[in-house]
């Protein structure tokens, strides 16, 4: 059956997001919507989908956000340890029956616990139960009823009583984010990830000083790397950085205990649970018995209706934050403050939306992505905007290569920089240039960025598109053409006392093959030498005097689309009548780069011999021949496997590119004499993919970055690329020598893209890569801020627009506007258009200026404000004492 989304987020997400207990750690078969019946291929799509959804929607700002990123995170984990356990459904089933049995002395236990607090009672309000609940994730309704039953309970309906936030809501909420992703209760833990009880009030309360929290992250530096270790870090950041502000960690660590206590409390929890609660969240009993007995005895005061829409505004709740006005009365001393608070920020969000249709519209998916991203964090309640991001095309991929074979055609580009943890990639062939992923023939579709389309046409002009899909719509293409005009391919030739034989195989779309006969030395061109009878698979020739080489000249031809004749390159081959044996290699060059932990691209070449055919095997141990020797057919079969791909001939020189194991390996090459049976040794290269660099570590400082990473014990040269979104790649090299005195700073201006490294070993024979380590580099948006000085007396209407920014940036489009009225037009059509300037190239330390006169007839009060059409995303400081004309 088809992974059902929105069943998914209705009956599993949403419940997990008012469940303060955080997820059952046994529950994972109502986590992962796995079922009995499920086989293992069912298991597997099904594991690949739920995964998907986790990885698109945990980059969103909302409460199911934050659920999907923890189940993503407990995935790694569950991965790292259990790997293609999970999909087996004997795994499956195993779990569940764990689960089951802990849940049923779950709910026992949590049935005593409520016949204790709750028993003189004899009835607990639905919202005490629910609060309750959720901290016990196993136990599922039935079980919660069950429990109840067995305390003799009724239950009854509630008086809610409403929560108030306790410190700044927007470094507290990153905080609280940051937590929930870790799937910790309190700061202490990010701290000491140990899980030890702690305490906060006396001389012996946890460290949280500046030096334990500078401690612990550079700890986490050294940590290998992981989506958990990376939100680790992303919190120790924040919580560093509310030291230097001065900010007491134990006051904000106690104070997330007291939150959860005040919210138990307001809900008529007796003092017993709720010590019950601050112990799980961490506290040391005694300490727990102290707090809760220091809890105010009243809960705290219902928030005032115009705060809720404030706390509803900051939670990026911008649909019911309007609902909620709608019956704020007109009278209320807030109302018309909230209302342009509102109507600002939507308009706000609709110019997001209108700004990121334009850039969809003109190819520009990722700044598409950014101004959705940013939409949503005014209005995460935003249906359409959630849907629209999830649906969004990724840009399409770049450097797209087709290159033509003997046979076929090998394809590579480059990944588009996105946030996406899984890109699909489909490949097209057509005979014009692809629009749509269904306009050709597929190829292929995966997840490599390569490909080889083993068996296009031959002689035809071929056109081929690379589409990129996250699970949404798929991008437009990245395209490529090409033309394969395959030579004849496996010749061999037989000497005889007076005849000379040659045989090959040749593609089923030739039409003739051609050969001609020199002697004594090659041909020079196909039309060189004395045409010789050929069939579509060989030939037969007269021996000649017996005594000179005879050499052959087979050219395979075609007809293309119009009808005509397309020569395919020739292949010279050459009938020995002469006991001479032929030259070897003596240098063979060669390249290793890694694809993933087993197999890696080997790339050869190396001068073509005069006479024979070159082989080149892999063998574990060098050959027992010196370079030179002449050893038999047999012997060299016996030695090692051949590597065998197409071949490409460039100028005096053959390339050989093909797929090896990682490991370490000797290749030999070895020039084959079909006319003895015979082949001679080449000389030996040994190589072996090196090993990569860990624990990479990328951090931006103005316009450069620092990459930093631990050294394999047996490398001592890196290779680190940058790539930007837009324009070419740069590569440096460096030593350990250099990264230990004076470390890694790449210039990377404002631009985002992704930093990569990986580890070069060289030798005689040439150079080997490891996999690369990537991590991703944001873009910073160019900070603008402008004035608007009077150029002459008080009444004056001429003034001077000053513009400074604080990076270079180029095609800038401002537009000045005056606009009527008490409230400050927030979108440039409120406004009457003073100036439009476009095409600007400003500079960091030079002004820009731009002399107006205001518009006549504007009433009193106006205003007058710049708005930054180009580049979008700038962060522009509003002068708000000068834009206002009363």
């Amino acid at each position: 059956m088809a992974f059902d989304q929105r069943a998914y987020l209705r009956d599993v997400i949403m419940p997990l997001r008012d469940q303060p207990g955080g997820l059952s750690p046994t529950d994972l078969a109502r986590h992962y919507a796995v079922t009995p019946e499920m086989s293992g291929a069912e298991l597997r799509e099904h594991l690949t989908a739920v995964r998907r959804l986790w990885n698109q929607r945990s980059g969103g700002v909302d409460a199911a956000a934050r659920i999907c990123a923890q189940l993503f995170s407990r995935d790694e984990q569950l991965r790292a340890i259990h790997g293609t356990e999970m999909l087996d459904p004997r795994w499956w089933q195993e779990r569940m029956a764990e689960h089951a049995r802990g849940a049923r002395a779950e709910s026992e236990r949590f049935a005593q616990d409520l016949a204790r607090a709750y028993g003189a009672l004899g009835r607990i309000t639905r919202v005490q139960l629910k609060e309750l609940a959720g901290h016990w994730p196993g136990l599922d309704p039935g079980q919660i009823d069950e429990a109840v039953r067995r305390a003799g309970l009724a239950v009854i309906d509630p008086v809610e009583l409403p929560n108030s936030p306790g410190m700044n809501r927007a470094a507290y909420r990153s905080l609280a984010d940051l937590q929930a992703r870790l799937g910790v209760p309190t700061l202490v833990q990010v701290v000491h990830p140990d899980g030890a009880p702690f305490r906060l009030l006396d001389a012996d309360a946890v460290a949280l000083d500046a030096a334990t929290v500078r401690a612990r992250t550079e700890e986490a530096n050294r940590t290998a790397d992981s989506t958990l270790v990376r939100v680790r870090k992303e919190a120790l950041g924040l919580l560093q950085r509310a030291v230097a502000d001065g900010v007491d960690l134990r006051a904000v660590a106690l104070f997330q205990v007291v939150e959860r206590l005040r919210s138990g409390r307001a809900k008529g929890i007796p003092d017993g649970m709720l010590v019950r609660i601050a112990t799980d969240v961490g506290l040391e009993n005694a300490e727990a018995q102290s707090v809760v007995a220091n809890l105010p005895a009243d809960p705290e005061q219902e928030a005032s209706p115009a705060e809720r829409i404030r706390d509803l505004v900051a939670e990026g709740q911008l649909a019911a934050a309007q609902q909620a006005l709608a019956v704020l009365p007109k009278d209320d001393p807030h109302h018309d403050e909230l209302r342009d608070q509102i109507d600002a920020l939507f308009a706000e969000v609709e110019s997001l939306r209108r700004t990121a249709d334009e850039a969809v519209g003109a190819g520009r998916e990722e700044e598409a992505a950014r101004h959705l991203r940013a939409a949503l964090r005014i209005a995460a309640d935003d249906e359409d905007l959630a849907e629209r991001l999830a649906t969004l095309a990724p840009p399409p991929p770049r450097d797209l290569t087709a290159r033509a074979l003997d046979a076929g055609v090998r394809l590579t580009w480059t990944a588009a920089p996105t946030q996406a943890a899984e890109v699909r990639y489909r490949v097209v062939r057509s005979d014009r240039p692809p629009r749509s992923p269904v306009d050709g023939e597929t190829v292929v579709e995966g997840d490599r960025t390569e490909a080889t389309d083993p068996a296009p046409p031959a002689a035809r002009p071929l056109h081929y598109g690379v589409f990129a899909t996250v699970g949404g719509d798929w991008s437009r293409p990245a395209t490529a053409q090409a033309r394969v005009v395959p030579p004849v391919s496996g010749v061999q030739v037989w000497v005889g006392p007076e005849e000379v034989s040659c045989t090959w195989r040749a593609h089923p779309a030739v039409e003739e093959v051609r050969a001609r006969r020199t002697l004594a030395r090659p041909p020079t061109s196909p039309g060189d030498g004395d045409p010789v009878p050929t069939s579509h698979t060989g030939l037969h020739d007269d021996a000649g005097d017996g005594t000179t080489d005879r050499y052959y000249g087979i050219v395979a031809v075609y007809r293309d689309e119009q009808g005509a004749q397309v020569e395919a390159p020739m292949v010279v081959v050459r009938a020995l009548l002469r006991d001479a044996a032929p030259s070897y290699v003596d240098k063979l060059r060669a390249h290793l780069t890694a694809v993933d932990a087993e197999t890696a691209t080997a790339q050869f070449a190396w001068t073509t011999p005069a006479t024979g055919t070159v082989s080149i095997r892999q063998a574990e141990a060098r050959p027992p021949w010196s370079s030179g020797t002449r050893v038999s057919r047999d012997e060299m079969t016996a030695y090692g496997e051949a590597l065998i791909s197409d071949r490409l001939r460039r100028g005096s020189e053959t390339l050989l590119e093909v797929a090896v194991p990682s490991g370490r390996f000797v290749y030999v090459p070895f020039t084959v004499d079909p006319a003895t049976n015979t082949a001679v040794v080449g000389e030996p290269v040994l190589l072996g993919i090196t090993e990569p660099v860990r624990q990479l570590v990328v951090r931006r400082t103005g316009d450069e970055v620092t990459v930093a990473w631990l050294w394999p014990s047996s490398v001592n040269l890196a290779e680190v690329t940058f790539t930007p979104e837009r324009g070419p790649a740069t590569t440096r090299r460096v030593t350990r020598g250099q990264l230990t005195e004076s470390g890694c700073r790449i210039p990377v201006g404002a631009a985002a893209g992704r930093i990569s490294v990986r580890t070069v070993e060289s030798g005689p024979g040439g150079e080997t890569f490891s996999l690369a380590e990537s991590a991703p580099v944001e873009g910073v948006p160019v900070a603008l801020r402008y004035q608007l000085r009077r150029a002459s007396g008080f009444l004056s209407r001429n003034r001077v627009l000053t513009v400074e920014v604080d990076h270079a940036c180029e095609g800038v489009e401002l537009v000045l506007v005056a606009a009527s009225g008490p409230a400050m037009p927030v979108r440039p059509e409120q406004g009457v258009v003073v100036a439009r300037v476009t095409g600007l190239s400003l500079r960091p330390g030079t002004p820009w200026q731009l002399p107006f006169t205001t518009p006549t007839g504007l009433a009193r009060p106006y205003w007058l404000r710049c708005f930054v059409i180009r580049p979008p995303g700038a962060r522009v400081t509003d002068p708000i004492r000068e834009m206002k004309v009363s």
